[in-house]
């Protein structure tokens, strides 16, 4: 029996028709392959190279005609023998194919496993590595773009730029130690103190992407608030161009939080419909959904008030209003124009965004979703990338916090070894961030967000 160091897994979803992937790393990928797979060319042959032939079960029957390209190690994706077999997307088809494999002396990949031994082989570092998580999770363009440039190094590098950063000034301070018995100061202090402010100015300017692009990542959040029956879920149905929330002339139908997503012009947005505000007294479970929408008005990217445009303004239209005065980016939308108009705003009231819409015939529907992107907040970035996950910003923030200690104490000219120590943990903490110095606790946390056969 051959040792399992090859490992086998379907790369593409079972069952969805189409194309089907099965993808095989390790020192046996081509003893396998050719046990699975023949051709009038002889597999391993050209390596990188598509070749046609067919696809064989447990016991040597085919199955299906397929596509193999070999990688001949390290000139491939883990840095091992490689083997990508494209065949119709049927579930048996590829159930039988991976079980051919196995029978053959392969064992199945854990999640994330090509790229963990991507990681491992030095093919890419793990912010390179977390990045195909981003890739495969980006809700719009702009988060496709930071997930592209993290995937081909540019975070990295600025992460590399910052350690530079560091490793001077702990470099010069160390000459030091070896002449601390000299009168004559040899440590250039200018020199230090010049790459420890550039070392906090990158890490903070670093730390302040991390907002934007997550957003960016999960989707823009777009809440809609107004009292019962302005027509909330009519112009979510509108914009979302399904039927996805009930409207009825009932007050307080919509009691809890209903949910879709959009992209428009390559931005994902989560649009939700919220329970009506209202002060009169409503039922427990219509209580609890009002809850729940002042709750959620608050994380909102942006902020749709809607109004109805054919009953006078209201008590309850002012706590809309208040609620719409908390958040920069808020559009006030007057619906139902399709009947007579009797809604006025108070005079008082700053009018920054203000639309007519009626959700019902869709009028002013278009002009509302152009208003909405022109709001999207930008995220701000360094170089064109950003950081969108967790741990970069507990390691960045660590790093600063640290780097702005290091500085106040050489300014109060404290001890350089104190300084020094602080250095090399942040050395220490972007290390870990690339993956240069993590046990495989670490590893097996950040791997086990991957799906299985990537």
């Amino acid at each position: 029996m051959l040792e399992p160091d090859t490992i086998v897994a379907i790369s593409t979803p079972p069952g969805t028709g189409g194309i089907g992937i099965v993808r095989l790393s390790g020192s046996q990928t081509l003893q396998i392959g050719q046990s699975i797979f023949k051709a009038e060319q002889s597999l391993g042959q050209r390596p990188r190279y598509m070749v046609f032939g067919r696809i064989l079960d447990a016991e040597g029957n085919p199955i299906d005609t397929a596509l193999a390209c070999f990688f001949k190690g390290p000139n491939s994706y883990t840095g091992e023998d490689m083997l990508e077999l494209s065949c119709h997307g049927s579930s048996i088809i590829l159930d039988l194919l991976v079980r051919a494999a196995l029978v053959h002396g392969a064992s199945l990949a854990g999640p994330g496993e090509f790229t963990r031994r991507a990681f491992t082989n030095g093919k890419i570092d793990l912010i390179q590595a977390e990045a195909v998580i981003e890739l495969i999770h980006a809700g719009s363009k702009a988060g496709l773009d930071n997930a592209y440039g993290q995937n081909s190094g540019q975070l990295s590098s600025l992460f590399h730029e910052l350690k530079s950063l560091i490793v001077k000034p702990l470099s010069l301070l160390e000459v030091g130690f070896d002449f601390v018995e000299d009168d004559t100061e040899l440590i250039p202090r200018t020199d230090i103190q010049d790459s420890l402010e550039k070392a906090r100015d990158l890490c903070l300017r670093l730390i302040d992407t991390f907002e934007g692009c997550r957003r960016r990542l999960k989707g823009v959040l777009v809440v809609f608030i107004g009292r019962p029956n302005v027509g909330k879920s009519t112009l979510l149905n509108a914009l979302l161009e399904e039927e996805r929330a009930i409207v009825t002339p009932i007050p307080g139908t919509t009691r809890d939080i209903i949910e879709g997503q959009v992209i428009w012009k390559g931005e994902e947005l989560r649009l939700i419909d919220t329970a009506g505000i209202r002060n009169a007294k409503a039922e427990l479970i219509e209580e609890e959904g009002i809850k729940r929408t002042l709750r959620i008005a608050k994380e909102a990217d942006i902020l749709l008030g809607v109004f109805d445009g054919s009953s006078p303004f209201s008590t309850e239209d002012q706590v809309i209003l208040n609620e719409l005065g908390q958040s920069s980016r808020s559009i006030i939308v007057c619906n139902k124009v399709d009947l007579p108009k009797l809604f006025a705003l108070p005079k008082d009231v700053p009018v920054s965004h203000y639309l007519d819409i009626s959700a019902r015939s869709e009028t002013g529907i278009a002009e509302l979703k152009e208003k909405i992107l022109d709001l999207l907040p930008k995220p701000s970035l360094v170089q064109g990338i950003g950081i969108s996950r967790q741990r970069h910003f507990d390691g960045l923030s660590k790093v600063y916090k640290k780097v702005d200690l290091s500085l106040e104490m050489f300014e109060e000219r404290h001890l350089e070894e104190c300084i020094a120590t602080e250095l090399y943990d942040c050395i220490k903490i972007l290390s870990n961030v690339l993956g240069e110095n993590l046990d495989d606790d670490v590893l097996d946390l950040v791997f086990s967000e991957f799906c299985i056969g990537k």
